[in-house]
């Protein structure tokens, strides 16, 4: 069979055919004008842009005998040589298979001898970095200072993985990956000249397939019209390379934006009864949602390759959407694009995404959250945190209340009432109270600190009231280094404030540390032959705690 795929049939024969690398072949024919080629080149870039052809252009600019301005003729006996890769002057070596010391030396000893036909003897490497390091080291020398008549051109799909050495001894050029529309220009040439019938919605398919190879489109395209013979249609060429068509997609963040659960559902069937891969459409729909982003963001649309009938779809669809919420869901996305290779359920999982991402609120700017709690703040002096204590106190206030009447009846005490504009929770004001009733009562008192101020809380578990005259209890706390208690007098208008509210009675506090239940606790945090600086170091930490509110934890 004589056919010849597409890739090679139209390969790039001259630098005015090479496709979306303008910057390289104006460079290059400059170069070749005014007699500035470089003894070595790296080509760089992507696969199917150019590279390896690339590399013949030049190859045959260097040795044509008609050349023009740059531009090889073609037609002459070396561009046709070089063209059919049978040229003796012209040898490419695969990186690949041909990366040992040995084979760089046989190339050392070639490129002394001078060409046979051209003017120069050309070696073009692809794949260069697949040499080991000591072939890389061997090149050096000649890559720097070859004969007059000796050129090198390397290509690399990974250029970092070429040692600089060797790219500080060459003249770099990086290839751009092809972007929709370059690719679907060329390709409509193509098409035309091959008599297919192709819409552009079908070459915006094939382009978005191939992501930025012409090589993959031009593989693609052929397989297509095996498939559908001269007249394709977009349904054709999505069953056969299996496109997801971005209706899909659309679908889908029309869904989250609008909360609309029975097209969410339906856009899951979809995804569950064809034969997309979960990967694909992940990929696919973290790309479409970041060209929302691109929509939103000024000049962002200069960065997409698009038709512009995708260009009007999303343009038309940006409106509602919030650049991030949509931050957050690509986020989303791509944490599960992690775990679904290790998942056994992709598509139960990518189900349970999407409805958890249906559940997701609007985001809002901390600013506008802090503004948003001082209007409230202005509006209501206590916070919510306050608020809440307040009942908490107040319903461990109204148990108390329950047992200090009780108790108030059998030992014939006196409880006012109050008056009646006073509120549920403060309706009897206690304007005595007894050691014993405090001490009773105290360990819930500490859990309701506790439940407020964890690090008070914990200092208090270890206190116990010991002495009252009148409105000054004295509580004494053993257990806990003398710093613990600076803490709580630190802390102390706090306490005094909650203890007032619980025992509903003014208490001012005193914290005595009792010494001697506390000092098998000291020796044991000190050293005798460190005592100063153990001492040093207990003032560091109580200026710790103090700064941070912390605690110990024990």
């Amino acid at each position: 069979m004589s056919y010849q795929i597409l890739s090679l049939k139209y390969r790039p024969q001259s630098f005015g055919d090479l496709a979306g690398q303008d910057h390289i072949a104006k460079t290059l024919v400059n170069a070749f004008t005014k007699d500035r080629v470089s003894q070595a080149y790296v080509l760089t870039g992507p696969r199917g842009v150019g590279k390896t052809t690339t590399a013949r252009i030049i190859a045959k600019a260097l040795n044509c005998s008609v050349n023009e301005v740059g531009n090889p003729c073609g037609d002459c006996k070396s561009c046709d040589e070089i063209t059919k890769g049978n040229n003796l002057d012209v040898l490419e070596i695969d990186g690949a298979s041909n990366r040992g010391i040995e084979e760089i030396r046989n190339l050392r000893e070639q490129i002394k001898y001078a060409p046979m036909n051209g003017k120069y003897k050309i070696f073009i490497i692809d794949e260069v970095h697949m040499l080991t390091n000591q072939a890389f080291n061997a090149l050096l020398r000649t890559l720097e200072e070859p004969p007059a008549h000796g050129k090198f051109i390397l290509a690399t799909t990974d250029i970092h993985k070429v040692p600089s050495t060797i790219i500080s001894r060459c003249q770099r050029f990086d290839f751009n990956r092809m972007g929709e529309p370059v690719i679907m220009s060329h390709l409509s040439k193509i098409v035309k000249l091959e008599n297919i019938n192709l819409d552009e919605q079908t070459l915006s398919a094939i382009a978005n397939k191939a992501d930025g190879s012409m090589r993959d489109a031009l593989s693609i395209l052929d397989q297509v019209i095996a498939f559908a013979g001269d007249s394709i249609n977009y349904n054709e060429v999505s069953e056969i390379i299996g496109i997801i068509p971005i209706d899909i997609y659309f679908e889908y963040s029309d869904a989250l934006k609008s909360k609309n659960y029975p097209q969410m559902f339906e856009v899951l069937k979809i995804v569950r009864a064809s034969s997309f891969h979960i990967n694909d459409f992940i990929d696919g729909l973290s790309a479409h949602l970041r060209n929302y982003i691109l929509f939103m963001t000024p000049k962002g649309d200069t960065l997409l390759s698009l038709n512009d009938s995708h260009r009007n779809l999303y343009a038309e669809s940006t409106n509602g959407w919030d650049h991030k919420d949509i931050l957050r869901v690509i986020n989303e996305l791509n944490k599960f694009g992690v775990t679904v290779k290790n998942s056994h359920q992709p598509l139960i999982g990518f189900e349970t995404l999407s409805l958890k991402l249906m559940e997701m609120d609007n985001s809002i700017y901390i600013s506008d959250l802090i503004n948003k709690t001082d209007i409230n703040s202005t509006e209501n002096p206590h916070p919510r945190s306050e608020q809440s204590k307040n009942e908490v106190v107040g319903d461990i206030s109204e148990n108390y209340m329950l047992k200090k009447v009780n108790s108030a009846e059998n030992n014939d005490s006196i409880v006012h009432d109050s008056k009646d504009n006073s509120q549920s929770n403060d309706q009897h004001v206690i304007k005595n109270v007894s050691l014993e009733e405090i001490s009773i009562n105290w360990k819930e008192f500490v859990s309701v600190i506790n439940s407020e101020r964890p690090s008070l809380g914990s200092s208090l578990d270890h206190s116990n009231p010991t002495q009252l005259d009148q409105k000054k209890l004295t509580v004494s706390i053993s257990g806990l280094p003398e710093f613990s208690v600076n803490n709580l007098n630190h802390n102390k208008s706090f306490i005094e404030a909650s203890a007032s509210k619980f025992f509903k009675v003014d208490i001012n506090l005193h914290f005595l540390w009792d010494k001697e239940s506390s000092q098998d606790l000291n020796l044991s945090n000190e050293s005798p032959d460190i005592s100063d600086s153990s001492e040093n170091a207990d003032k560091i930490v109580e200026s710790i705690i103090e700064e941070f509110d912390g605690e110990i934890l024990r």
